[in-house]
């Protein structure tokens, strides 16, 4: 993604020196790395629902955090039964996982740094007028009001990335806003650029929708007029709700009834909100934050922030129950039907709980009218996550061309790899045609090991240089139609006992019945 235009042939623009040193700020790389992925994938015309699921995968924590939220109350609908990405991905749709995952990267970034409870604070504040923005894209009848969520936390990009990573400069805006300088003047005053100019250029270094960048941008009074499309639905709420939000934090709570008529003459144009209605949708965004906060594992309980809006709107404290300093209910727990008494959650430790709530997946999968792809995704993802192997693969027969070719997998280098994967049928002595052949289950511990070695053929040396793999065939009466495929880079990286090997072939056995099904 290019930058703006210089303004003259030596000196870099506000935005370009900023980006300059936030790309050498500690963590920085890491997270817009990860926010790159997500936007990168999402936003490329031939992207896929294996390739998403790819990027959260990479993640561990953000793969943890988003089972926990799509199984939260949040998305109360349905009923804490989505155990792996894959069907988060094929249930949710692409844009609501990738926005989800967005917000949790950022979220997660600010854990066991030195000024976490600030940052905090900040993502908070954010985060809350997200959620207004929902509840207002509900008033204006948005397909989609999950979208205004991160439109509005998103128009905060610019402070945030000043509050995470330049710290003088945060100390000196801060000094000029005490002083009773606006934000974005004090903030192009120290930086030269505005916050939100900030946050809109680095949202285009991230590759974020354009739906999303337009979202961001500020609403001027002219443009407040009743919305035709969904961008401009989009790009109100958000407007609308981080105006409400500044509204309810910096006015006093004996202001409150004039402040609100003046917001509600100000978007009179575009939506008729009364203020007992704003006032309503502010006490409504409370309660949802503290849900919310507890999916999240944010510290709402104690937000200055939020404090003050409660305050403000004349809302009770909240729930000692949801404080930072009580442990808090695992979504997870509360609606995920267990495979039995000890395996109660998608985010358990042991490979054999990972598995099982992965089997789950795709029984319930196999009962409804799911794509074959997509219920393949899930099987590939469980082995891959409940294993902790580097890559997992299926190959499928190609009887025109007479071959065993890998079509799509999880791991390491994955794309790399996928294309360079393939075997003739006409057998050979090899590990590969012995388990299509005799639809033998094959576990190869250590693939370098001399009396082994000789067994892995050429193509699979050149193509992964896997240390140890295991192979289950997919039989269907007497013929092998796939071959389930995962390994580890590491020697003698694949230990499997009975019972993991059990639920391997369970998973396997699944993937036979889907075949079936769909020949």
């Amino acid at each position: 993604m290019t930058s703006p235009p210089r303004t003259d042939d030596s000196r870099p623009t506000p935005l370009e020196a900023i980006l300059r040193r936030l790309r050498s700020a500690s963590g920085f790389p890491t997270l817009a790395s990860t926010i790159t992925d997500i936007n990168r994938v999402v936003g490329s015309d031939l992207h896929s629902n294996r390739q998403l699921t790819q990027v959260i995968l990479s993640d561990a924590a953000l793969t943890t955090k988003l089972l926990q939220v799509v199984n939260s109350a949040i998305y109360s609908q349905f009923h804490g039964r989505i155990r792996t990405i894959s069907k988060a991905v094929m249930i949710l749709g692409c844009d609501e996982v990738s926005n989800t995952a967005t917000a949790l990267a950022m979220l997660e970034f600010t854990r066991g740094r030195p000024q976490e409870k600030s940052l905090q604070d900040e993502l908070i504040g954010a985060f809350f007028a997200g959620v207004i923005s929902k509840k207002l894209g509900q008033k204006l009848g948005m397909p989609n009001s999950e979208e205004a969520v991160m439109c509005a936390m998103f128009q905060s990009l610019g402070r945030l990335l000043v509050t995470f990573f330049l710290f003088e400069e945060q100390q000196q805006i801060r000094a000029l806003i005490d002083k009773g300088m606006p934000d974005e003047a004090a903030a192009d005053r120290v930086l030269g650029i505005s916050y939100r100019d900030l946050g809109v250029g680095m949202a285009r270094e991230w590759n974020f929708p354009v739906r999303l960048i337009e979202g961001m941008q500020t609403l001027s009074t002219r443009e407040i007029v009743p919305p035709d499309t969904d961008v401009q639905r989009l790009k109100l709420a958000a407007n609308y709700a981080n105006d409400l939000y500044n509204l309810a934090l910096r006015t006093p709570p004996a202001g409150k009834g004039a402040a609100l008529l003046a917001v509600s003459k100000r978007y009179g144009a575009a939506v008729k909100l009364d203020t007992r209605e704003l006032a309503d949708i502010v006490e409504q965004s409370l309660k949802e934050m503290a849900e919310r906060s507890a999916t999240l594992d944010l510290p709402a309980a104690n937000s200055p922030t939020l404090k003050a809006i409660r305050t403000w709107s004349g809302s009770p404290p909240i729930s000692i129950d949801l404080a930072e300093d009580e442990p808090t209910l695992d979504p997870l727990t509360q609606h995920v039907d267990a495979m039995d008494d000890k395996e109660e959650a998608t985010t358990a430790d042991t490979p054999q709980q990972v598995l099982s709530a992965g089997i789950r997946d795709v029984t319930e999968a196999l009962t409804a009218d799911c794509p074959l792809n997509d219920l393949l995704h899930m099987v590939l993802e469980t082995m891959y996550r409940g294993m902790g192997f580097s890559r997992t693969m299926i190959f499928i027969r190609d009887g025109k061309l007479n071959q065993m070719r890998a079509r799509f997998g999880f791991g390491a280098d994955i794309e790399r790899i996928i294309p360079q994967c393939c075997f003739p049928l006409a057998f050979a002595p090899d590990a590969f045609h012995v388990s299509v052949e005799k639809g033998a289950d094959i576990v190869i511990e250590n693939a370098q090991a001399e009396n082994i070695a000789q067994r892995i053929p050429e193509w699979h040396r050149r193509a992964i240089r896997a240390r140890s793999f295991i192979l289950l065939p997919v039989v269907l009466k007497g013929n092998t139609l796939g071959l389930l495929y995962a390994d580890s880079e590491r020697p003698d990286g694949i230990k499997i006992d009975a019972d993991q090997l059990g639920l391997l072939r369970t998973l396997r056995n699944q993937v036979a019945l889907a075949f079936k099904t769909a020949r």
